[in-house]
């Protein structure tokens, strides 16, 4: 039976959009309260339809990551760009734990449109509608504070907006003050009560979330898209043959699913292996892990933040050829280990330990400049191939989900493309 996990990932998204991009710093988190608010006494939805609803508004633009977009989404007028829409709809569709609502994200825009093979419901048309109303409306009055809201909802009244909805707004807001609450930044604090209260996901749904988030990341490139994937999937790996405790593998798998959430901060465009590398350099640096912490204080189980500390500094004196000053808990030299490798992984899926020498020698060179005592690295010697073969093969899934969803995105970016040059 799932039980709840001590991880709050709610927050953690929360975090972490605050740095993807300074200008979509508490979009989402503004949108969700505008929803909750709007659909507190409603009798339209149910109690779960309504956390769905406020949880599609936090992640409604999980999609976004380009600068591009970002520009135009964040447009007031409704000229507004849907590429980051098709890319979290996949994102919903195939990792996040509310998959019927991936057609809302893709709609949330321009709810209307019937333009794509995606086929949506009357009943989520007017969710997505509702959702756009919200971001339209915390986009307004961030570009333009002393401007006229009524005024420019009313203008697209029954052209974008339901005026049924624009005039639930108004209501809710002359109850509940949702502009005032929004510029004073009160709203942060019933949005935190909300989550606390309404949030307690199941282990199964905590990880789909995390995935969610991982994925908006790493499925830019393909050569990162499988990074933290084998991670994960090697420290499961490594912990089985140490023979570690049931509780300290899944403190060891949580560990390196977050290890490298600050991540989020990085922006650079990866279309070769020499970006990779690049890529990798900036990851390992010292600001990637105080934006780590920032995202996971109080969000994440302390043993579990403990391991991420202690393989962070692991693999910063292996990354700079340092000697260790301190023996690592097993749980942390794994989640290191498992990074470490995973760097050399994800470049190639069909590699072995075997056919991999430089692998052997990395690995070792840096047990011996760091003077780490290199028992477990015997171990997981011994049994590296069942490991590699086992990764493999449970990250093969997230291979293939990634081929099918960039051939998606091209297939429905083109019928976008088409769309926008009609219209």
């Amino acid at each position: 039976m799932n039980k709840p996990q001590p991880i709050n990932a709610v927050d953690i998204i929360r975090c972490s959009f605050q740095h993807l991009n300074p200008r979509l710093t508490s979009h989402g988190e503004r949108v969700a309260y505008i929803l909750m608010k709007m659909l507190e006494e409603t009798r339209r939805y149910t109690s779960q339809e309504k956390h769905d609803i406020f949880m599609l508004g936090l992640l409604h633009d999980i999609g976004a990551y380009k600068e591009g977009e970002i520009d135009s989404m964040l447009n007031f007028d409704t000229d507004d760009s849907m590429e980051h829409s098709v890319f979290g709809y996949l994102l919903f569709k195939n990792f996040s734990p509310l998959p019927q609502y991936s057609d809302v994200i893709l709609y949330h825009h321009h709810g209307n449109a019937q333009y794509y093979c995606v086929p949506i419901s009357s009943y989520h048309r007017d969710i997505a509608k509702l959702i756009y109303l919200a971001d339209r409306i915390d986009v307004f009055c961030v570009q333009d504070p002393d401007g006229d809201l009524w005024s420019f909802l009313e203008q697209y009244s029954d052209r974008k907006f339901y005026p049924s909805d624009i005039r639930w707004f108004w209501s809710s807001q002359e109850k509940y003050h949702i502009l005032e609450h929004l510029r004073s930044m009160e709203f942060q604090k019933e949005v935190t009560e909300y989550i606390r209260e309404h949030s307690n996901l199941m282990r199964d749904q905590t990880r789909k979330y995390l995935m969610t988030l991982t994925f908006s990341i790493d499925f830019r490139s393909e050569y990162t898209m499988l990074h933290t994937e084998y991670a994960v999937h090697l420290s499961k790996n490594i912990a089985h043959v140490l023979h570690l405790p049931a509780y300290v593998s899944e403190q060891i798998t949580a560990a390196a699913l977050l290890h490298n959430a600050g991540k989020v901060a990085l922006t650079e465009t990866i279309s070769k292996e020499e970006d990779y590398l690049g890529y990798l350099k900036s990851l390992y640096h010292d600001s990637t892990y105080d934006i780590t912490r920032q995202i996971l204080a109080d969000n994440v189980d302390e043993q579990i933040l403990n391991i991420i500390e202690e393989s962070s500094h692991v693999l910063k004196c292996w990354k700079e050829n340092q000697a260790i000053t301190f023996s690592p808990t097993p749980a942390a030299e794994t989640v290191a280990l498992s990074y470490l490798m995973s760097n050399s992984l994800s470049l190639d899926m069909s590699v072995s330990y075997c056919h991999h020498p430089r692998l052997r020698a990395l690995l070792k060179d840096k047990y011996q400049s760091s003077g780490i005592d290199d028992r477990i690295l015997r171990t997981v010697e011994h049994s590296f191939d069942n490991i590699i073969e086992k990764t493999q093969k449970s990250c093969s899934a997230i291979f293939d989900t990634y081929q099918q969803m960039m051939e998606e995105s091209r297939s429905l970016n083109i019928i976008l493309q088409h769309y926008n040059n009609k219209y």
